[in-house]
């Protein structure tokens, strides 16, 4: 289920940037993807949705505003970058969760922490090419690093709190309430001139794919599945979604498949990979001593 999971969040770097390429900003794709995403959730899940707690909604409100704020900045940035590199910056957030337990929630980060946040950022370097443009990142690379962040919050509040609920599709539901009401909101207050020239027809079915597999059916499987494995397997399969966004890229022709890409993006996946392995549990790091005969 997270393997599919993984496919899902790949894809919709793609399904976003046609989203793009079709003349919508930002606001008014999470705007409709959100209404797809309430009208979607209620149909099938109302009983459940009905019987919604305070506790519910404050925490689907807090982690939909979390959510939707990392999803503005991340599409956002496809206006000015390409989805290979936006997907592999945002897997970022791996390395970036534990320093906010450190500074918000007070839980020390373990060692391997500073050496796979100094290896992610020398693979930020690479795939970004700031070694030959110097400290020049582009637009849409800061719009993705700090869309990781949130995406960041996103996964210890997943972690801690979503649990807590009385349904994952709830929070999803909740989820698809704040993008679709903050993005109605942006799209009203600085994007009604960019309305005119979109090409509603030529977005709708990315759109629709954004929406419903991957806002609504893809979050709640990961709320579910990550009920039924432990945090490292679902960490290193998560982790596959900059993988196949990389390849769907390359296939759809957004990207060539240059060595930068290649190194960079392997050096941000073996930060991640580190973050999420536990060493001395490897069977090749471990010291056997031989019995006593």
């Amino acid at each position: 289920m997270l393997l599919l999971v993984a496919i899902l969040w790949g894809s919709s770097y793609v399904f976003a940037k046609l989203t793009v390429q079709a003349g919508m900003h930002s606001g008014v794709i999470n705007a409709c993807r959100g209404t797809m995403c309430v009208i979607a959730g209620y149909l099938i899940f109302h009983k459940k949705i009905n019987q919604m707690t305070m506790k519910d909604f404050k925490l689907g409100l807090v982690i939909g505003t979390i959510n939707f704020l990392g999803y503005y900045l991340q599409t956002d940035a496809l206006r000015y970058t390409t989805p290979a590199k936006n997907a592999f910056l945002t897997t970022l957030y791996v390395a970036i969760a534990p320093l906010l337990l450190w500074l918000f929630w007070h839980e020390r980060p373990r060692r391997k922490t500073y050496f796979a946040v100094a290896l992610a950022i020398v693979g930020m370097a690479i795939i970004t090419n700031v070694a030959n443009t110097g400290l020049q990142l582009n637009y849409g690379d800061i719009l993705t690093v700090l869309s990781a962040i949130f995406w960041a919050l996103q996964l210890i509040f997943f972690g801690k709190y979503a649990p807590q609920t009385s349904s994952p599709w709830v929070v999803i539901f909740m989820i698809g309430v704040c993008q679709g009401t903050y993005g109605w909101i942006t799209t009203a207050l600085f994007e009604r001139a960019s309305l005119a020239h979109v090409h509603w027809i030529q977005a709708l079915v990315p759109l629709a794919i954004l929406a419903i597999v991957v806002t609504f059916l893809a979050q709640g499987m990961q709320i579910t599945a990550q009920g039924f494995t432990d945090a490292t397997s679902a960490g290193l399969l998560l982790m596959l979604e900059s993988f196949f966004a990389s390849i769907m890229s390359v296939i759809m022709g957004y990207d060539p498949l240059t060595p930068q890409l290649v190194w960079g993006g392997i050096i941000l996946l073996l930060a991640n990979a580190i973050m999420q392995v536990n060493l001395p549990a490897m069977p090749f790091l471990r010291r056997h001593s031989r019995p006593l005969k």
